[in-house]
């Protein structure tokens, strides 16, 4: 299948559009390279793509801030592997070729929001403190679903980086804030996304799952050929000779280095 794999970069500018693709023996296409990596951290990912000889037009239209998403996969079946804002780009000169690398922030960087101050009265409940604060500071969450919604019964004073607030809140209610796929989402680190897929070596499994055992969490880390399915928090099926039964995937990366099309990743 390595032969029918495809790549498409999307970029918007907010007034100019570009859309960018490897597809292997298709005309017009462009030679590209990218790293995307994924986890169930709170800080959003620094991802990456290369373009080789992209026309001056095309990198006009590529600037800081701009809204960047990557779709691949192979003919027939693709899907989106992130989405972001870019945060720095650059153009040189390496040997006869010309490399525009991109670097964008996974989903919307909030560090750099405003701080709030808003006092919540008595028996407010988590909830409602979180989209409040995240209203007023401009953060989108795409889910929401605390297993606790603790009650503060004697109120809550949010005063600082919105953000920060956020975390100490979703850890009260044993929750997890964390991006997927570019959408900032809050939930029990338990919880995942049921992706109906059964990965073994006839649906791109590289080699047998290996046993990771460490400080906070264990589980199995594997490579597979290059597969949309897996992103944060996917709920996966694995058959092989060492990992068989139902995974969460805890962090991984998505790359492609014009020759290897992969998935590595670690799930518990």
């Amino acid at each position: 299948m390595q032969w029918m794999r495809e790549v498409f970069v999307y970029i918007d500018n907010g007034s100019e559009y570009a859309t960018i693709r490897e597809i292997n023996e298709a005309s017009g296409s462009l030679k590209l390279n990218f790293s995307i990596p994924f986890s169930d951290e709170p800080k959003p990912s620094e991802c990456e793509v290369i373009i080789y000889n992209l026309a001056p037009s095309s990198v006009n239209k590529i600037k800081k801030g701009s809204a960047i998403s990557v779709t691949a996969g192979y003919k027939g079946d693709i899907g989106l592997l992130s989405r972001g804002k870019i945060s720095k780009v650059s153009t040189v000169p390496s040997g006869t070729d010309k490399l525009t690398t991109i670097k964008f922030t996974e989903g919307v960087d909030y560090e750099d929001k405003k701080d709030v101050n808003i006092t919540f009265k008595k028996g407010s409940s988590a909830k409602s403190i979180i989209q409040r604060v995240a209203s007023k500071a401009g953060i989108k969450i795409y889910q929401i679903n605390l297993p606790t919604n603790k009650i503060y019964k004697s109120g809550y004073t949010a005063d600082g980086d919105a953000l920060s607030i956020i975390e100490e809140i979703v850890k009260d209610c044993k929750a997890a804030i964390y991006y997927r796929r570019g959408n900032l989402i809050i939930r029990s680190i338990k919880t995942g996304d049921d992706e109906r897929f059964l990965l073994n070596s006839g649906t791109g499994l590289i080699s047998s799952p290996e046993r990771l055992e460490n400080d906070d969490y264990s589980g199995w880390s594997f490579q597979s050929l290059l597969q949309h399915r897996i992103a944060t928090a996917s709920i996966i099926t694995l058959k092989s000779k060492t990992a068989n039964g139902t995974f969460r995937v805890k962090n991984g990366t998505h790359s492609y280095d014009g020759s290897t099309f992969t998935t590595q990743c670690e799930v518990v």
